[in-house]
């Protein structure tokens, strides 16, 4: 009995031993684990509202320039040639003695010779007679603006003649101004458009003519009384005088305006 109970204790003793050496035996390290890599994470940007897209607006057209050519006919013209401009050089095409006055008032430094060939047409008493012809008889055809150049333009030639004092062909101009004036061409039936340019065309050849003639201007309306010119005639050397004195009104305005500057 007492021989296994001493094994039974001696058993006990030896499985105690076996645990108490379990516990103190030091722990077996793991291996040592690298430690982690850190991934640098770059935040993403925050989202910007797109900016909204601009409507597409379409290019303004360019200037309007006149065509190189005018439509239906020959010939080039400058880029900026302007409508009047193009309506001139039509113009021109028949009529070549407005095309040689235009250029020669174009330019306005001539040279010895081309101021002899623009003295030579503005003393052309053939011009004069074409004018008279063309100013003191109805417009063919219907009222334009091609026809309103071709009128300024005889009107600026005879300007430029009488303008001239040393014209020497003058008396023959004053005689073609006074036979304008008088030329009685308002006939029944005349359209109105016809009428109105007749009139203007009168009007502004009598303030050219009493400007340079103020006696012959006067007694221009004395030979229309008693004609169907009187009245019209005697309204436009009316209008003439009224526009005299409004220059004289003015330039006394300005010379008054221009004493009191110099005193103050």
């Amino acid at each position: 009995m007492k021989t296994s109970r001493y094994l039974a204790v001696l058993c006990g003793l030896v499985a105690l031993a076996l645990i108490v050496a379990a516990l103190t035996t030091p722990e077996v390290s793991l291996p040592e684990m690298a430690p982690p890599v850190k991934v640098a994470i770059t935040p993403p940007a925050p989202v910007r509202d797109a900016p909204a897209a601009r409507p597409v607006v379409p290019q303004p057209p360019a200037l309007l320039a006149a065509p190189e050519e005018i439509p239906g006919e020959e010939g080039p013209h400058g880029e900026f040639t302007t409508t009047t401009d193009l309506l001139k050089a039509k113009l021109f095409k028949t009529e070549p003695e407005l095309a040689r006055f235009d250029y020669f008032r174009e330019h306005v430094l001539l040279d010895s010779e081309a101021r002899k060939d623009y003295e030579a047409l503005l003393a052309d008493t053939r011009m004069y007679e074409q004018q008279r012809r063309a100013l003191g008889s109805p417009a063919e055809g219907d009222a334009s603006l091609e026809a309103s150049v071709q009128r300024l333009m005889r009107i600026d030639y005879l300007r430029e003649a009488l303008a001239w004092r040393q014209n020497p062909s003058r008396e023959s101009l004053l005689s073609t101004l006074e036979g304008i004036l008088l030329e009685d061409s308002f006939r029944p039936g005349l359209p109105l458009y016809a009428r109105r340019s007749m009139a203007a065309t009168r009007m502004e050849l009598y303030e050219l003519f009493a400007d340079q003639e103020p006696e012959r201007a006067r007694a221009l309306v004395e030979a229309a009384r008693g004609t169907s010119l009187e009245k019209l005639l005697q309204y436009i050397a009316a209008h003439n005088q009224r526009r005299l004195a409004k220059e004289q009104e003015l330039s006394l305005q300005a010379l008054a305006r221009r004493a009191n500057a110099l005193n103050d």
